[in-house]
């Protein structure tokens, strides 16, 4: 009997923060994780809503529970259904994702049945006061879990809330799908559109405007960079990026693009030179985007942390690594990239080579669905 027809019958409970079209690195890869292994088992997906409303609906063929919210509290959904709901699916496979922590209370209190998968996607840095109040609920889950999955070797070693449990950790590199990316024929057009409109050469940044992106020196390197940064994302620092921006008289070499739709960001990958990851913590725990970039066969610039952004974009090989908060490196890495077209192209092709051998959708959703089946016979 094939794998496919073992698991075929499982019933697998996904527990995420927010679901597609939701944006965020958690949710990309719960939707990409989802997509893949949809028709291998019985899926459904529970997160919280953005409304005091349980909706229940087919997403790209995946079954999902948004839980009534009545707000947020230090970044968590207040979701007085999500212990009922969670435990009404009766999975053999309960599968959370963390940091969350209406999921992790949410099954301490129900304790549903099934096998427990965790996948740790970042520690909780920042909210120092209330981490402690959630430490020891955190502490009950790991011991509980039959696996803890994690996207790269170095959260294992580096990530202290690990340090008790890293026996049962197992690495499932995090994957995309590649497909949507590589239609350079598609996104053509609409690439030099945004060549012409904004010159050349073009530096990229994708993500949410937040403390651990390190958008303020990447700001800052931007007055010795002879290149226009374009600045795609939403979030809590938008307004204070933006006066930063204006203060240095950097108007014209930095654009605040907001969010953009899903389907017009392969456009942007493919017309920038280079993609900059700046982060500065290890709240940045693995860094999606960089794949996207890669895939599209772009040198990605990121940063040294103590998490798996650097074991992604390995240096010399994919791209440039350079030490967090350091501007000088930064307009270094940058100007040796836009002044070194050769270099820049031998990167960005291992970079693609690199996301086609360990970071798609399909690797992904094949490791994990073995994984699941090693934890129910045991």
């Amino acid at each position: 009997m094939s794998l496919w027809q073992k698991v075929l019958s499982m019933k697998v409970l996904q527990v995420g923060k927010f679901y597609h079209p939701h944006p965020g690195g958690m949710e990309t890869v719960l939707r990409n994780l989802c997509l893949a292994i949809k028709d291998q088992v019985e899926l459904r997906v529970l997160v919280a809503n953005t409304a005091p409303t349980t909706i229940q609906e087919t997403v790209e063929g995946v079954d999902v529970t948004r839980a009534a919210s009545w707000g947020m509290v230090a970044s968590t959904s207040m979701c007085p259904t999500f212990p009922r709901l969670m435990y009404s699916f009766d999975a053999d496979m309960v599968h959370v994702h963390e940091p969350n922590p209406l999921a992790v209370l949410s099954y301490l209190k129900v304790k549903p049945g099934g096998k427990l998968i965790l996948s740790f996607h970042s520690e909780v840095v920042r909210q120092q006061i209330l981490g402690k109040v959630y430490q020891p609920f955190l502490k009950r889950i790991l011991q509980r879990a039959d696996r803890i999955v994690v996207g790269s070797p170095p959260p294992i070693e580096h990530w202290s809330a690990l340090a008790m449990v890293r026996g049962k950790c197992v690495v499932v590199p995090f994957g995309i799908d590649v497909r949507p990316l590589q239609d350079v024929k598609k996104h053509a057009d609409a690439a030099r559109e945004i060549r012409h409109r904004f010159g050349a050469p073009l530096l990229l940044f994708v993500g949410r405007l937040v403390y651990y992106k390190g958008l303020e020196y990447l700001i800052e390197a931007m007055r010795a960079v002879p290149a226009r940064l374009l600045i795609i994302g939403d979030g809590p620092l938008k307004a204070k990026l933006a006066q930063t921006v204006q203060q240095n008289g950097l108007s014209r070499k930095v654009v605040l693009l907001g969010e953009r739709p899903l389907d017009q960001l392969p456009a942007y990958y493919h017309a920038c030179d280079l993609f900059v990851l700046p982060s500065t913590h290890k709240s940045e725990a693995f860094g999606i985007v960089q794949l996207e970039a890669m895939t599209c066969g772009k040198p990605v610039i990121s940063t040294d942390l103590p998490s798996g952004v650097p074991w992604v974009n390995q240096d010399g090989q994919t791209g440039l690594v350079i030490p967090p908060k350091d501007i000088s490196a930064l307009i270094g890495a940058i100007n040796l990239l836009l002044s070194n077209q050769s270099l820049s192209l031998q990167l960005g092709q291992g970079g693609r080579q690199r996301v086609e051998q360990e970071f798609t959708c399909e690797r992904m959703g094949t490791r994990l669905l073995r994984l699941y089946e090693e934890v129910l016979r045991e």
